[in-house]
């Protein structure tokens, strides 16, 4: 069996709970520790916490409900109980997660190991083994090492103490490069700034594949500024699906209403809300199932613009828009479902590129011709694509 022990002996400041509990992105620093844990195969999670703090109480009880085998123990006489000599042992020290390539190699290994670094000054917040290491708070043990330490003093760190076992008995050293820090192989994180930073460096290496110049211009920037924010708050996902909802709710009425302008322009908030709601999930270790959300918002578009063609086509002309309306579903579900073209993306029409074409027709009184625009727009980049695709696969003669 696998366990995994957990550090959440540091405490952010006296009585302000452990650094475990620190928020990060979505979710806790912690709650990004056990889901590193169940990816590298953890069947069991052992929270170490000398206190017991609400938070820490909270979260366990909600991985209870989640029929997860998890325990929380005040120090290494109470971990005894809790695991055999035969089982492996995954640690994590106070505020440390690894990335998913290590992830998946500790996943497959079956012998004691630890990760290190270069003993060097800029690595000090890591505890030094010897002249050479200092150890990143990663280690697979056997379990049977906290027998030969639960003798020690209740001041002395668990941590360091397996370390100091396995150091004795040579276990194997994964060493990692300045590179592999760098581009945070390993992570530390022991206050609220340290999370901030993290958090900003991180969002500022995301490269978003599919986004057109609307997006890269202005919709993205202002999102990168908004989500650290959002992040600090559990339920903003779920505010945001249900704002969304609202919204076009709002949207249809104010259609029907006979505003067609000021409901496109409501469709255009709600479109912002639900790209920032998946946004959201970057870096999530929580669930990132969207639900009927997403598809129930597009419906609410196709009514609102459905009935905006009806209140703003004059009658000679409705049949004909209607048509062109169904034609622009079309394309722009072809264009949603097409494959990847990386040359194209900076122009690939989406919900809300779509809209602003609309609410500015609609401005100036020419919302048959935003219609035809929107439709020719489409089935231009479809077009396009095809035969940029049907180019690049055509075999070039090599030159002799």
């Amino acid at each position: 069996m696998r366990l995994a022990l957990i550090s959440l002996s540091t405490e952010v400041s006296a009585g302000d709970g452990p650094v475990g509990m620190l928020p990060l992105f979505d979710a806790t620093i912690v709650e990004r520790q056990v889901c590193s844990a169940r990816n590298m195969g953890a069947e069991k999670i052992i929270f170490l916490s000398p206190a017991m703090h609400s938070g820490l109480l909270q979260y366990t009880d909600s991985l209870v409900q989640q029929e997860i085998d998890v325990e929380i123990a005040r120090n290494v006489s109470d971990l005894g109980q809790y695991a055999s000599d035969e089982d492996d042992l995954i640690f994590l020290s106070d505020g440390i997660f690894p990335d998913q390539s290590i992830e998946a190699h500790l996943s497959k290994q079956s012998s004691e190991l630890i990760y290190v670094v270069v003993n060097a000054e800029e690595y000090a917040d890591f505890e030094r083994i010897d002249l050479g290491h200092r150890w990143l708070g990663i280690a697979l043990v056997k379990a049977e090492r906290l027998s030969e330490i639960s003798q020690i003093p209740d001041d002395w760190d668990i941590g360091s103490a397996l370390l100091r076992t396995a150091v004795q008995s040579e276990c194997r050293r994964e060493v990692l490069s300045d590179d592999d820090l760098q581009s945070d192989a390993v992570t530390q994180v022991l206050n609220a700034d340290a999370a901030i930073t993290y958090q900003n460096r991180r969002i500022g290496k995301v490269r978003l594949s599919k986004q057109n110049f609307l997006d890269r211009l202005v919709s993205w920037p202002l999102m990168r500024k908004t989500l650290p924010f959002l992040w600090k708050r559990p339920n903003s996902k779920k505010y945001l699906g249900i704002g969304s909802i609202v919204i076009g709710l709002s949207a249809i009425a104010l259609a029907v209403l006979d505003w067609p302008v000021v409901a496109l322009v409501f469709l255009l908030i709600g479109s912002v809300s639900m790209q920032m709601r998946k946004r959201i999930s970057i870096f999530s270790t929580l669930d990132e199932n969207y639900g009927p959300i997403s598809p129930l918002f597009c419906v609410m578009v196709a009514i609102v613009l459905t009935v905006s063609v009806l209140r703003m086509s004059p009658a000679e002309a409705l049949f004909g828009n209607l048509t062109v309306l169904i034609l622009f579903f079309g394309n722009l579900w072809m264009v949603h479902s097409a494959p990847d073209n990386l040359r194209l993306d900076w122009v690939k029409p989406n919900i809300s590129l779509i809209l602003i074409i609309f609410i500015v027709a609609s401005g100036f009184g020419f919302f048959s011709i935003g219609l035809y625009f929107a439709a020719l727009f489409c089935l231009a980049y479809l077009v396009v694509a095809q035969n940029d695709r049907w180019l690049l696969s055509v075999p070039q003669n090599s030159s002799k």
